[in-house]
């Protein structure tokens, strides 16, 4: 992952284990993807319900191997949202 942004040079390095937050957007989404899907194909007559059960249980492991990177940005996103910081000072070279 890069320091900063190089167009609105916002800092991307921030304090150890702040991206840990990004489970909660990746954990959520998958859920809720899953809680809604299962009983809509499972009334709907679409598979039995083990073979549901057994995609639900492929889609809860792979999906958020997928998103990953997209949870981290958006836990990005939500924390300059909610904490705007200015921007990251210029790095020049090391002779500076």
């Amino acid at each position: 992952m890069e320091p900063f942004c190089e167009a609105c040079r916002a800092n991307f390095e921030r304090d150890p284990g702040f991206f840990l937050g990004s489970i909660y957007f990746n954990y959520g989404l998958t859920a809720l993807l899953v809680a809604v899907f299962y009983p809509i194909l499972l009334f709907s007559g679409w598979g039995s319900p083990n073979a549901l059960l057994a995609g639900c249980l492929a889609f809860c492991l792979a999906f958020p191997l997928w998103f990953f990177r997209y949870a981290r940005s958006l836990w990005l996103g939500f924390d300059l949202y909610m904490d705007p910081r200015g921007p990251a000072p210029h790095r020049g070279s090391a002779g500076e």
